[in-house]
């Protein structure tokens, strides 16, 4: 239709000026120039209405949209300023508490007094002290800010504690200040701004103290925080630049700010917000009632302005690109089109003319066709194999992450264990007991399972690790089971993967005969069978039914570990197993509800 409409129109016209005036060349070329310039204007129309006239609109709504984003944004940015600091607090607040809990959890309450009133100090309280040195020091340098811990116990040689010097005379510290703050308190917990300088020489510095009072007795704790490091950690939650954020407590004394705003500006801010004068700022606050803090955050309105026209910038170059683009693909698609609509007109007037036909150029759109087929094909592989890569990728963090959660400090876990066991010694005067049973044994299986090395153990090393863990189950269900091996005492030199027994042991315990009220009876059977060893755990529990035992069934085979679900040690032992010999040793279980469970495995010799 387009072709009839142009042939009727001005390429009619120029045909018949071809045909009637043959020999005037001049005026057919003035002819064909006039056709050109319309039908390339006529083009050109038709691309800008298509494409420019909606990318204008199209720029003004997204223009609007990302002012309505920005002032959103604000507001969410805001408010995660506002939960960054709170969350802040909590951390502040939440050590001061922890200090005293410690200490008025414990037996450490008469023992400070005593240290307190007294000028000299034994050694089993040296001891002590130590300990609890270790727990303070511990707090301060966990956290960055902290500055220093002082505890106060009323004691008739006004003595106090400080987490530099532990034990000193109040007369011999430069800081005195907070015992008597401590001590007129009226709140059982508060938060104030003061000074604080550890020698005479020392020019003060501010530092923001929590004051904490004991609940059972007299006295408290102190923590003190630096006020300048606590005002750079609030610098970096601020999502703007020019962002602000103030504490201040019920009588509207600024308590902390952000390093970038000076004293004087926080000050002007505050009083301006006080007034309610502040119309040139976005102003968001949250209360923090249980210490009586109100913070405030404060972003300036041109911060809105500044980003929405920067977005209207952008959006109008890209709007002047389109523009500019479409142009020259006007031009250039009207040329095209010209030319070949000009050839039609040709092989039209060579037609009528009952002249041979020129050679028509022709391109074949089946093997672009092809082409753009093939970098379709090649483009949804490579995108498929790209979310492989990535959901791999996934998992691999996801596991780390996991790995990383579950890690435990052995030393320090494994130290723990013998301090414990050195306490309940020194409370029993050094007659064992049970306790001194299960903490060895807990400290035994600990490092057993935590200490490096090869994975690979004896099966002798694998029962006494398994024992112990039997021991210590047995003393805490008051030896409510029993527990029977038979082990060929030829097999026990042979190799087995480390921590393989004690999970299989574990949930029989745990899903088995831990339901049984007495009578529970649990028997491992360790015996060479052909060319390998089999291990059998039998109990007499509750047993599993049978939609439960499938699922544990069906887990055994899949490839990620419900972390959440029951069993999971049987799952766990299962990969381990198949990984480390062959999935012709991977775990087996039976059971029957109200008879009991049996789990057995086979591994190689």
């Amino acid at each position: 239709m387009t072709i009839l409409r142009i042939l009727r129109g001005p390429f009619a016209a120029f045909t018949a000026r071809h045909r009637g005036n043959t020999g005037r060349g001049r005026g057919l070329a003035v002819k064909t120039i006039n056709v050109k310039k319309q039908f390339v204007k006529k083009n050109f129309l038709t691309f800008f209405c298509a494409f420019v006239l909606p990318t204008l609109l199209l720029g003004a709504v997204m223009v609007w949209l990302s002012w309505r984003e920005a002032s959103e944004d604000i507001g969410r940015r805001m408010e995660n300023s506002l939960n960054l600091v709170e969350d802040h607090l909590d951390g502040l607040t939440g050590e001061s508490k922890g200090v005293n809990v410690y200490i008025e959890s414990s037996s450490l309450t008469s023992g400070l007094s005593r240290m307190m009133n007294s000028r000299d100090i034994q050694y089993p309280e040296m001891i002590s002290i130590r300990h609890f040195s270790a727990f303070i020091n511990s707090v301060v340098n966990s956290d960055s800010a902290a500055d220093s811990i002082y505890i106060y116990l009323p004691n008739s040689i006004n003595r106090v504690y400080t987490s530099a010097m532990n034990f000193v005379f109040l007369d011999s510290l430069t800081d005195r200040e907070w015992v008597e703050m401590l001590v007129d308190g009226e709140k059982e917990q508060w938060i104030t701004k003061r000074n604080k300088n550890d020698y005479s020489f020392e020019k003060p510095r501010e530092v923001i103290t929590v004051f904490c009072k004991f609940h059972n007795f007299a006295g408290g704790s102190a923590v003190n925080y630096s006020a300048a490091d606590i005002s750079r950690i609030y610098d970096s939650m601020m999502f703007y630049e020019n962002q602000s954020v103030i504490i201040t407590d019920d009588s509207g004394r600024i308590l902390m700010h952000n390093a970038a705003l000076q004293e004087a500006e926080a000050a002007a801010l505050n009083d301006r917000i006080n007034a309610g004068a502040n119309s040139g700022s976005f102003i968001m606050t949250a209360d923090y009632p249980e210490y009586g803090l109100h913070i405030i955050t404060s972003v300036p309105k041109g911060t809105l302005y500044s980003i929405a026209m920067q977005n209207a910038r952008v959006t109008i170059l890209i709007t002047l690109m389109i523009a500019v683009v479409t142009i020259i693909l006007a031009y250039g698609l009207s040329l095209k089109s010209y030319r070949q609509l000009n050839q039609v007109v040709t092989l039209f007037d060579y037609a009528d003319k009952k002249q041979p036909l020129p050679q028509v150029e022709y391109n074949n759109r089946d093997m672009y066709s092809q082409i753009l087929h093939n970098i379709i094909r090649i483009f949804i592989e490579n995108n498929y194999l790209q979310v492989q890569l990535s959901e791999r990728k996934y998992r691999l963090q996801t596991a780390q992450l996991q790995a990383l959660q579950y890690q435990i400090n052995p030393h320090f876990l494994y130290n723990t264990l013998q301090t414990i066991n050195y306490e309940i010694l020194s409370l029993t005067a050094g007659r064992q007991t049970q306790a001194n049973s299960m903490v060895e044994n807990l400290s035994d299986i600990m490092r057993f399972s935590l200490e490096s090395g090869d994975s690979m153990v004896s099966l002798k090393e694998e029962i006494e690790n398994c024992r112990k863990y039997i021991r210590i189950q047995q003393a805490r269900y008051d030896n409510g089971f029993q527990v029977v091996w038979d082990v060929e005492d030829m097999l026990l030199s042979n190799m087995v993967l480390r921590l393989i027994l004690q999970p299989i042991v574990e949930n029989s315990i745990v899903h088995g005969v831990k339901s049984r009220e007495s009578g529970g009876k649990i028997k491992i059977t360790v015996r060479s069978r052909g060319s390998g060893m089999e291990i059998r755990v039998c109990d007499n529990g509750g047993g599993i039914g049978k939609e439960r035992l499938q699922r544990i069934r069906e887990n055994f085979h899949s490839q990620e570990v419900e972390y959440t679900a029951d069993h999971i040690g049987l799952q766990n032992c299962c990969h381990r197993l198949v990984l480390a010999y062959s999935e012709e040793s991977e775990l087996h279980i039976r059971s029957k509800m109200g008879m009991g469970t049996l789990v057995y495995f086979s591994i190689p010799l």
